[in-house]
């Protein structure tokens, strides 16, 4: 299968899940160390201001946008689903939905305000981050489905740096934009990450009975 069973997603779940609360937890106290941690990121990503940087960081934040994320993944799943590669078509787009209502739950639970001076087009609470979010699970479905169909090594070493390098623009992005605080990008990636642990056991667990009841995927490979 494309995900296969794994004895380590147990220890990566339970570490994801300790991060992420320990963020989660530390933004809600409202703690001083990640104020701190915050405020000296934040200096650091926008203490130059305007053009290439500035055009750079609008592209960014817009190609990561949540409709396009869903976009991303929607691409992604209709090439896979004409490949027979139609299982790991509905994963991504389950991973994805899945994750935005993990992500609007978070939201809500901690109704972390937005930076001062944010834009009005930013609306809802800032913390976890939902570009970040998004994207994060876009390069996840990439790098867990995509990269190993692509025949060559350096081609899939092309892709992989050049989704984590973007990965890194766009938390820069929502950061130098004041979006989001730098701790609202680094928990949308804990718990993201940890969502996406948690959907390969879906995958792993409904993948063969799927394919083996349900006539639209029994051609699929695993």
């Amino acid at each position: 299968m494309i995900i296969d069973k794994d004895h380590a997603r147990g220890f990566r779940i339970l570490g994801g899940a300790i991060l992420s609360l320990f963020v989660t937890i530390s933004v809600m106290a409202d703690s001083g160390y990640l104020k701190f941690l915050d405020s000296i990121i934040i200096g650091e990503v926008q203490k130059s201001q305007g053009g290439f940087k500035e055009g750079l960081m609008h592209l960014c934040t817009t190609l990561a946008s949540p409709k396009m994320d869903i976009f991303w993944i929607l691409l992604m799943a209709f090439f896979l689903w004409g490949f027979k590669h139609k299982l790991a078509a509905l994963w991504a787009i389950f991973t994805i939905v899945g994750g935005d209502v993990v992500a609007f739950i978070i939201k809500n639970v901690v109704r972390r305000d937005r930076p001062f001076l944010h834009s009005a087009s930013d609306t809802g609470f800032s913390f976890p981050s939902g570009h970040v979010f998004g994207i994060f699970i876009v390069i996840c479905v990439i790098w867990i489905i995509v990269v190993p169909l692509i025949k060559s090594n350096k081609r899939r070493l092309t892709v992989q740096i050049l989704t984590v390098i973007f990965l890194l623009l766009v938390m820069i992005s929502r950061v130098f934009l004041n979006a989001h605080y730098p701790t609202d990008t680094i928990g949308a990636v804990l718990i993201a990450y940890t969502w996406v642990q948690v959907s390969e056991i879906f995958y792993v667990k409904y993948a063969k009975r799927l394919k083996a009841n349900w006539r639209p995927v029994r051609h699929s490979y695993l």
